[in-house]
C-alpha cells in the first residue's frame, strides 16, 4: 500500500468502482457506469444528475486506476488522441466524440477502393474520413454543420501523413455538394437517418455504395426502414455495430444504388 491506496501493481485488473467499495453506499455504487471513455488524456463518464455529487470520489478512483493527476495549469476540454495510427484533435465540450468506433472506422476504410470519391455525410471531427485517407488513395469530402468539429478536423489533417485527401466543408447535410457523383456515401447518424435516405440515394452514382447507420430492433427491421424510404437503394446486408438500449441496436447497412 502506498499513501493509503493500493500500489499500481495491485491496481491492475480492478475497476474504479472496486476502489469505492466501503466508502460509498452499495445502492449508489450499483448505479455507477461500469465503464468510461478515455479520449487522449481526458476521461469521460456519464452520470445521472443526482450522482454528480459523487464526482470527486469517482474522479479520484479513475485517476488512481490510470495514474493520472492534474497538478496545475488550465482545466480544459481539448485534447489529442490516437486511434489506428491517426492523431485526432478534439474538444469534448463542442462536439460528439466516440472513441469506441475506432474499429468501425478502420473496418469501413479497408473496404474502400483506391481512387474512390467518398462523402462522409455527418463527419464530425473526421473519424471515418481520416481513417479512409490514412490507408486509401481516395478523395473524401467530409461535411458537418458544426464549425468547431470541422476546425478540429482540419487540425487533425495537418497533424497526419495521409495517403489520400480529405476536404472538410461546413454545411448542412441536407444540402451537400456533387449529387450523383459519389462512389461511396457514409451516413453515421443513427438517431435521425430516416429523413436522409432519399438524399443519400441522390448523392450516389449508379452502382455506388452507402454505409447507413441506423437504430433498429433487428437486421430485418433495419433493412425494412431503408426499403420504405428508398426505391433506388438495394440493401446488401445489415450488421449490428453496438447496443443502444435494451431493445434497440445500432446497425450498419450496406446498400447499393441500382437505378
Amino acid at each position: 500500500m502506498l499513501g493509503g491506496f493500493p500500489s499500481d501493481r495491485v491496481l491492475r485488473g480492478i475497476s474504479y468502482r472496486d476502489l469505492l467499495v466501503g466508502s460509498l453506499p452499495e445502492n449508489v455504487l450499483s448505479r455507477f457506469p461500469r465503464s468510461f471513455d478515455i479520449v487522449g488524456d481526458i476521461a469521460l463518464i456519464r452520470l445521472d444528475d443526482d450522482l454528480i455529487v459523487y464526482g470527486g470520489e469517482i474522479a479520484e478512483a479513475i485517476m488512481r486506476i490510470h495514474s493520472i493527476r492534474h497538478i496545475g495549469g488550465e482545466r480544459r476540454t481539448t485534447t489529442i488522441y490516437k486511434e489506428n495510427g491517426i492523431y485526432f484533435s478534439v474538444d469534448i465540450a463542442s462536439m460528439y466524440v466516440n472513441t469506441r468506433l475506432a474499429s468501425e472506422g478502420l473496418r469501413v476504410a479497408r473496404e474502400i477502393a483506391d481512387g474512390s470519391l467518398v462523402l462522409d455525410l455527418f463527419s464530425g471531427y473526421g473519424g471515418f474520413a481520416l481513417n479512409i485517407a490514412k490507408i486509401r488513395w481516395a478523395e473524401v469530402v467530409a461535411i458537418d454543420i458544426n464549425p468547431y468539429a470541422v476546425e478540429h478536423m482540419r487540425r487533425s489533417i495537418a497533424m497526419n501523413r495521409l495517403r489520400g485527401y480529405v476536404y472538410p466543408i461546413i454545411t448542412d447535410s441536407r444540402s451537400p455538394p456533387l449529387r450523383g457523383e459519389f462512389d461511396v456515401v457514409i451516413a453515421d447518424n443513427p438517431t435521425n437517418i430516416g429523413s436522409f435516405i432519399e438524399i443519400i440515394e441522390d448523392l450516389l452514382k449508379r452502382g455506388g455504395k452507402a454505409y447507413i447507420y441506423l437504430l433498429a430492433e433487428s437486421a430485418e427491421d433495419a433493412t425494412n426502414k431503408i426499403n420504405t424510404k428508398s426505391s433506388k437503394l438495394e440493401v446488401e446486408l445489415c450488421g449490428e455495430v453496438k447496443e443502444y438500449s435494451p431493445k434497440l441496436r445500432i446497425y450498419r447497412c450496406i446498400a447499393h444504388k441500382t437505378l
